[in-house]
C-alpha cells in the first residue's frame, strides 16, 4: 500500500524534479531525498496559520525518523501532514489536501503552482 507515496510523486513534474536537482521517482529513493533534505519548514502556511515551534520539531523528528523499508504496510497521512509541509517547502507548492470533503490548504509565499491531492480512510491520490 504505497498510494501515498505514489500520489505525491504523481503530480510532481520534471520542472519540480530539476528545481532540487532530483530525477529518481522511486517511493524508497524520494522518501530519503526527502529525509536528506528535512529542514523546519518555517514558511508554510497551514489552514491560514503559522506553524508552531513544536509542531515543526515534532514534523522534522517524524520525517528523521521515517522507515522508509516499511512503506508497503501503508502511511497514515495525518491533517496537518509532515511530509507534505516539507514537500510543500522544498519544491515551492501550494497543495491543496481534500480529505473526505474537507480541504486542507498549505500555502508557501510566491508558490510556482498549486497541486491537489484527494484521499480518505483508505487511499492517497
Amino acid at each position: 500500500m504505497t498510494c501515498f507515496w505514489d500520489g505525491i510523486l504523481k503530480k510532481l513534474n520534471n520542472e519540480d524534479f530539476k528545481l532540487l536537482e532530483y530525477n529518481n521517482t522511486n517511493n524508497i529513493n524520494f522518501i530519503q531525498f526527502l529525509k536528506k533534505n528535512n529542514k523546519k519548514c518555517t514558511n508554510v502556511i497551514w489552514q491560514n496559520e503559522k506553524l508552531s515551534e513544536k509542531l515543526l520539531d515534532e514534523n522534522y523528528k517524524m520525517v528523521s525518523e521515517f522507515n522508509e523499508n516499511n512503506i508497503n504496510s501503508g502511511y497514515d497521512c495525518s491533517s496537518c501532514d509532515p511530509f507534505i509541509i516539507l514537500i510543500c517547502e522544498l519544491f515551492k507548492l501550494d497543495i491543496n489536501h481534500n480529505y473526505n470533503n474537507t480541504k486542507i490548504e498549505y500555502k508557501i509565499n510566491n508558490a510556482r503552482r498549486l497541486i491537489e491531492y484527494k484521499s480518505n480512510q483508505s487511499h492517497f491520490y
